[in-house]
């Protein structure tokens, strides 16, 4: 007997199966919809934190160059300095070596 269902039968299986599948889907984009937005919205304020701290990490890169050229510069004028005033001692030396020593 089951084989022997009517066409209105047959109908209203297929109606009733269509508006579940339909209700079914109506409820899994209403759950699965929001949870997908939200996950999407973590993602993207992970990414915009991350894009943060890397910006951080360069700014604090650029000035640490900055800071390591000046240290540099400061080191190179010392140096100058250090042998200007070498040069000079040793002029002084120079020039005390070669006066004669008188006794009065």
């Amino acid at each position: 007997m089951a084989e022997d269902k009517s066409a209105g039968e047959k109908l209203v299986n297929s109606v009733a199966l269509t508006l579940l599948s339909r209700l079914a889907m109506i409820v899994a984009t209403g759950l699965v919809l929001p949870v997908a937005l939200l996950m999407l919205q973590r993602g993207l304020s992970t990414v915009d934190e991350m894009s943060k701290k890397i910006d951080a990490m360069r700014d604090q890169g650029f000035e640490t160059s900055g800071a390591l050229r000046l240290m540099q510069q400061a080191q190179g004028e010392h140096k100058a300095q250090l042998v200007d005033h070498e040069l000079r001692i040793r002029g002084l030396e120079l020039v005390n070596r070669a006066a004669p020593i008188t006794r009065n």
